[in-house]
């Protein structure tokens, strides 16, 4: 049907004939582009958790939290504390950590005095814990725990900090049931509310009776405290420990410089002495107080007292450092040190100290003169103090001053200033103390761009270096070595796509590297968490070393010491190792008893016996008698074949041997008065024995491989037999590793037995656990799980009969240790990384083989380990508890950018030498600097046009990037760098190589190079162009092929400089310095325009994309953005609507701004598979990459988005935890009538949708949630909320108890370590 109408071509009206379907079929194609579906922002949660946590640390004080014979020292950083010991190897022990207080920490101080051995470190009044016979006892005799876990006494010094939040915390040491050391805290809040509370100066004084804390300016307090006596009296009663027991505020006009107790003279120990430096209209006063011990405070603070003006030479004091004669004391300001005197009766009297002048070490990072930063006074006999004072004073340059005072006829003589020859590590901060020992001094130094240091300092002496501690220095770059680099990025072309939990190839785990320290001390730290083995002793032994043996000496003519036997194929190697001094000597085998003719199968040492079971012969060692054995003698000439593997637990032993591919277990008892083996029994077998191991009532343990199948046999001593075909618990005869597939298994390699459970291990990587569980048709629980892809060897560190077993697994050539739970379950995998403290910039060495050995460690929370290494047998001390292990890879200068390029296998990093930038090109292996800089034609030069050279001082490089660079289907691939002083170079690079010695280098040169009259914040390669922000306009450059340079395209002005740049959906991400995220619109020829914004104006410092809970939706992302005020915000942009603004869809508030996110795949192997999306975790990326950022004080942070069912049961515990004095205890919410408060979270789109994984991690610690959620009201509630997740289908059946346990499975779940 066709009818007549009008209209418009080329600007006329005219009629037309149009066909009516026509007409009807372009108005539906109209309407169905119409009604395309809108995205909507996605609705999720956070949930972040620390990772590793900062090695800033802002004082070290040293403390006696358990008692006087405890050398314990405190280190307090922003948001913890750790207690160590000092221990007599010089090195420090762990001992508590506590970081639940919910606030930073502003100061803290030590209240309390000791005396030892006669020695102080002040003429204070002393109180020590005496019980009733009169001697002071170390806490393990001290501490008679009743049934309220309290100790007999408190301990000779507490702890008191002072919280951002207002409260003081005193806080002690005491052993807790289970025999560990556990924090007591008594808080006292803040007197009144207020903006800013006291603390910013903290004191205590000599008589640890009053307490002074004070503001930046215009305010102090002084609290006055009871008595130690008089608080020991009230915890021996049972009372509740109140220090606090008065206060005064007082108002001063001014900002308060310093503020300090001063000492009275002797005999005067009534005498309070206050003094504060004040400084107003740019003048420095100072004012004092006194009263006596007492004294009303509202009388004392009454009155204004007089000020005192200082010289001028002496104005705004760094440090006052009180001295212990006469009330005076030391003024160091920048220029001047000054002795004060006379400062209570009349105008003060200076006088200049003069020292001996020190140049400025080459280590200071400082762009103007050092200045003093902190003091601490050694021990000394205590009548000393009072005619004498002795001060150690630091210089921020790394310079440590002993200064000796002393009073001569009433006078102060001129002091005596030493500086410390060796002691100097850089840029020293605050953290700085004084412990005493008998043989000197130990001075512990916290570093702020290098290691921190532990040394000795005895008089006359040089100073003896004892170790190393972590060090903080600002992170301002880390990269991961994942090779995508986008939330959605697809996989490289012949790859898979790496989802773990579909994918069955696994994967190598990426690896983190930050930049960290600074100048001369300058690495890169690669992040590695796990338990640290320190490794004491290495031995150069040979290669083909199969399994060790390490037992004390049981030979006549070697007094002391240990033996290590070793076995190879073909023959055996026995060496001494003596303790004092340590000595290796490799025994001749004429002279010894041990069977080195061929390779050891089997060996143990008890008390009373040695036993060595070779290929030839068994050896038996007792009571100064030998007896050696050949298998011909033991089966009186009949046929026995070939040994291939052997066991021996306690004085029973079992042989397996074959002739051909016939088996056989053959078993034997061991005779100790005969000291000879009796026969048992001798069992065919189907099958190859590929290894066994003796159980409880001497059951034999075999694993058999018949028809390409794994099986396991165990054999009674009566000849009874139970095999388990293995591959009936295996999917498809495959790994169960919670992928789609998986590699066939090969044969079992190792075998270990404990009354709980039994683990195996195989050729092909894989570990494989075996428990009874009687919920199981055949009472048998069997798992399996990949650690990688070569031969596993599984060793017992514990008896077999401990009731949490532990076991040594090596694979790949890496170490992990197994912990289980009572029941045999596997609860814990932990990394195990060798480290030798003399080179942490190295590897730690590939690990063959390990086994625990009896050998007395150093580190009382450790075991002993053995470790086989290619040719090096090491034995280590591997450390309890796991921690960050981290590598620190030296550049010598100070890094600021990190790249990891594929392409060339290794590091680029930006550097500053010599106030100038370069480039290291870094192999993360070896740690050496593989880059060549060469001019374009090829000639080696100390640094590429553009960066370095004469006149090109104080620059920096402020962009780095790699850039693929696309052309008429060609690729090219070039470094872009942008520097501080406005230049914009484009790098090329090109292996060279290898070298004689096996080595590549890479030589890189400058392609390109652009002058800019501005700094060039950022720079981004993309496709055939590069877009980079100068100053405060975003400019795009593409290659001129037939100028061969940069041409310029267009620009783009921002309120405020871009400091990171990215392309998403075609689109221009600019994150801006002060108007967070623009996006934009750079498609339409030589014009742009800004097309999204964020709503909230934030100073933001980076940003990432990552998944927004579809993974088949690019648009449908979520830009994560953090600022500088510890924030991190989701954005969603809605790119189908042009100019309208972001949305936000949650908010976190964090401890620290992050500075960096990155994305990385970096969890083990054996998690890889394991850690499937379920109770409504959104992955982050395609495949399910972590999202992580590192803080500029080191600290890092992992980041989970949550779908809306498991954040709100998430949030809705953490609202119950808010509540929680046990979880919160000095920040949570005070609720009157706690049945009446309502946890249930609210979608506000804000800081209601982060989840505080830390706060988790507590809960699931102190397994708090039975207490915390026991109202009815709140626990339907917990219910429903469990109720809801993945519709309901964890929560059919389950009683109460249930609800608990589901709660804690899913903690749990997030809280799994990402390392």
């Amino acid at each position: 049907m066709a009818f007549q109408t009008n209209v418009l071509r080329g600007g006329e009206w005219v009629t037309e004939t149009v066909d009516l379907q026509a007409v009807l079929k372009a108005n539906s194609n109209t309407q169905a582009h119409k009604r395309q579906r809108l995205l909507k922002p996605p609705q999720c949660g956070l949930l972040t958790r620390t990772v590793f946590e900062s090695q800033l640390v802002n004082s070290i004080l040293p403390v006696r939290l358990r008692s006087l014979h405890h050398n314990d020292v405190a280190f307090v950083s922003d948001r913890a504390v750790k207690i160590c010991e000092f221990q007599e190897d010089g090195q420090l022990r762990d001992i508590a950590r506590k970081n639940d207080f919910g606030s930073r920490i502003k100061n803290a101080c030590v209240l309390g005095s000791v005396k030892i051995d006669g020695h102080s470190n002040g003429p204070f009044p002393q109180f020590t814990v005496k019980p009733e016979d009169g001697d002071d006892l170390p806490m393990s005799e001290l501490s008679t725990l009743n049934s309220s876990n309290r100790m007999s006494s408190l301990p000779p010094q507490l702890l008191i900090l002072v919280l951002d939040c207002g409260d003081c915390v005193f806080l002690y040491l005491r052993t807790a049931s289970d025999g560990t050391p556990e924090f007591v805290t008594s808080a006292f809040p803040s007197p009144r509310e207020q903006l800013v509370y006291p603390g910013f100066h903290m004191a205590v004084d000599p008589s640890s009776r009053y307490m002074a804390l004070a503001c930046a300016k215009d305010l102090f307090v002084v609290y006055e405290l009871e008595s130690l006596e008089k608080l020991n009296m009230d915890f021996m009663n049972g009372n509740s420990l109140d220090p606090v027991r008065s206060y005064r505020p007082r108002t001063v006009q001014g900002v308060i410089q310093n503020m300090t107790f001063l000492h009275p003279r002797p005999g005067d120990d009534h005498h309070i002495i206050l003094l504060l430096v004040i400084v107003r209209n740019g003048k420095s006063r100072m004012v004092t107080y006194e009263w006596e011990l007492e004294n009303n405070l509202s009388i004392v603070f009454s009155r204004e007292k007089p000020r005192h003006r200082m010289p001028v030479e002496h104005q705004m004091p760094v440090l006052v450092i009180p001295l212990t004669v006469q009330s005076a004391f030391i003024a160091i300001s920048q220029d001047q040190m000054a002795l004060c005197t006379e400062g209570l009766h009349g105008p003060p009297h200076f006088e200049i100290l003069e020292g001996p002048a020190y140049p400025t070490t080459e280590d200071y990072q400082g762009r103007n003169q050092p200045l003093w930063t902190a003091w601490a006074r050694p021990f000394r006999l205590s009548p000393e103090f009072e005619k004498n004072d002795y001060i150690y004073l630091t210089r921020e340059d790394g310079v440590v001053w002993y200064i000796q005072i002393t009073l001569d006829s009433g006078a102060i003589d001129g002091p005596r200033l030493t500086r410390l020859q060796d002691v100097g590590i850089g840029n020293i901060a605050n953290a700085f103390t004084c412990l005493y020992v008998r043989e000197g001094d130990i001075l512990i130094i916290g570093g702020n761009s290098g290691p921190g240091s532990i040394w000795k300092h005895v008089a006359r002496v040089r100073e003896e270096k004892l170790g190393e501690l972590p060090a903080w220095s600002p992170t301002v770059d880390f990269m991961s070595t994942d090779e995508f680099s986008t939330w959605n990025q697809p996989a490289v072309e012949n790859k898979p796509t790496m989802v773990p939990w579909q994918d069955s190839q696994l994967r190598k785990p990426d690896r983190l590297f930050a930049t960290s320290r600074r100048g001369n001390k300058g690495s890169i730290t690669e992040y590695r968490y796990g338990l640290k083995a320190d490794i004491t002793l290495d031995i150069l032994c040979g290669d083909d070393m199969k399994e060790a043996w390490f037992f004390p000496v049981s030979h006549p003519n070697y007094s002391d010491g240990f033996h290590l036997l070793l076995s190879k194929p073909g023959h055996s190697t026995v060496f001494h190792i003596s303790e004092d001094p340590p000595d290796v000597i490799e025994m001749d085998p004429s002279t010894v008893l041990y069977d080195l003719s061929s390779s050891t199968l089997a060996a143990v040492y008890y008390e009373h016996l040695f036993v060595q079971i070779t290929k030839q012969n068994v050896v038996l060692l007792a009571h100064n008698n030998s007896t050696r054995s050949s298998y011909e003698e033991l089966w009186q000439g009949q046929p026995h074949g070939s040994v291939s593997d052997a066991c021996i637990i306690g004085e029973f032993i079992a042989i397996s041997t074959h002739t051909g591919t016939q088996f056989q277990i053959n078993t034997f008892s061991i005779d100790t008065n005969q000291l000879s083996l009796v026969p048992g029994q001798s069992i065919s077998v189907d099958g190859e024995i590929t290894c066994l191991t003796l159980g409880d009532e001497n059951n034999v343990y075999a694993a058999l491989w018949r028809n390409g199948r794994p099986f396991l046999i165990k054999v009674s001593p009566s000849g009874d037999r139970t095999t388990i075909d293995l591959s009936m618990y295996l999917p498809g005869n495959a790994a169960n590793t919670g992928h789609e597939g998986g590699s066939p298994i090969e044969p079992i390699s190792s075998i270990v037995y404990t009354k709980s459970v039994i683990l195996l291990g195989t050729r092909s990587g894989e570990v494989i656990t075996l428990m009874n569980d009687t919920s199981k048709d055949d009472g048998l629980s069997v798992e399996c799980e990949k650690f990688g892809w070569t031969t596993v060897n599984i060793t017992r560190t514990l008896g077999p009969d401990s009731p949490t077993p532990e076991f040594l697994v090596s694979c790949d050539r890496n170490l992990v240790l197994l912990k289980s739970d009572p029941s045999g379950k596997v609860k814990a995998r932990l990394r195990v990384l060798p480290v030798d403290a003399n080179d942490t910039g190295s590897l730690s060495p590939p690990v063959d083989y390990a086994a625990a050995v009896n050998v007395l460690s150093s580190n009382r929370d450790g075991s002993t380990i053995l470790l086989i290494s290619q040719s090096r047998l090491l034995l280590a001390e591997l450390h309890e508890k796991p921690g960050p292990v981290h590598r620190h890879i030296p550049v010598e200068g100070t890094p600021t950018k990190l790249v990891y390029s594929h392409t060339l296998q290794c590091l680029i990093v930006a550097v500053k030498k010599n106030n100038q930038p370069a480039l290291i090109f870094l192999d993360p292996d070896t740690g050496e600097d593989i880059g060549r800089p060469t001019d374009k034609a090829g000639n080696s030069v100390d640094n590429i046009s553009g960066l370095g050279g004469a006149g090109k001082t104080d620059d920096g490089i402020y962009g780095l990037a790699e850039w693929e660079y696309k052309k008429d289907g060609n690729v090219w691939r070039f470094i872009l760098v942008s520097t501080k002083a406005g230049r914009l170079i484009v790098v090329s690079t090109a292996k060279v190589g290898p070298q004689e010695d096996g080595s590549m280098t890479i030589r890189y040169w400058t392609r390109f190079k652009k002058e800019l009259d501005r700094p060039v914040y950022s720079v981004l390669g993309y496709e055939d162009g590069v877009i980079y922000c100068v100053g405060q306009t975003i400019h795009w450059d593409a290659i001129d092929a037939t100028e061969k340079k940069l041409k310029h395209i267009k620009a783009h002005e921002l309120g405020s400089p871009a400091t990171s740049l990215r392309i998403v959906n075609g689109k221009l991400l600019a994150l801006t310095s002060r108007d967070s995220l623009e996006v934009i619109d750079h498609s339409e020829g030589d014009t742009t325009g800004i097309v999204h914004v964020d709503p909230k104006r934030r100073n933001a410092i980076h940003l990432m994309e990552v998944a927004g809970g579809q993974l088949d939706e690019p648009m449908g992302s979520i830009i994560l953005v953090a600022d500088r005020d510890c924030g991190v915000g989701g954005l969603w942009v809605p790119w189908q609507i042009p100019k309208k603004d972001c949305e936000q869809v949650f908010e976190a508030d964090l401890p620290s701004s992050i500075r960096r996110f990155r994305r990385g795949r970096t969890r083990p192997i054996w998690e890889q598979g394991r850690h499937v999306p379920k109770y409504g975790r959104l992955v982050n990326t395609i495949d399910d990459a972590e999202i992580l950022g590192i803080s500029l004080d080191g600290s890092m942070q992992h980041f989970t988005l949550l779908n809306i069912e498991i954040w709100r049961f998430l949030r809705f515990v953490q609202n119950m935890a808010s509540t929680s004095t046990e979880l919160y205890p000095f920040t949570y919410r005070r609720i009157a009538n706690l049945e009446e408060f309502d946890p249930e979270p609210r979608m506000d789109k804000g800081l209601e949708m982060h989840v505080d994984g830390d706060m988790l991690q507590r809960c699931f610690e102190k397994r708090a949630l039975e207490r915390l959620i026991s109202l009815p009201g709140h626990f339907a509630q917990f219910m429903k909320l469990l109720d809801e997740l993945e519709d309901g289908k964890h929560t059919s059946n389950l009683a109460r108890h249930g609800y608990y346990q589901l709660a804690y499975d899913i903690i749990e779940y997030f809280l799994q370590p990402v390392l």
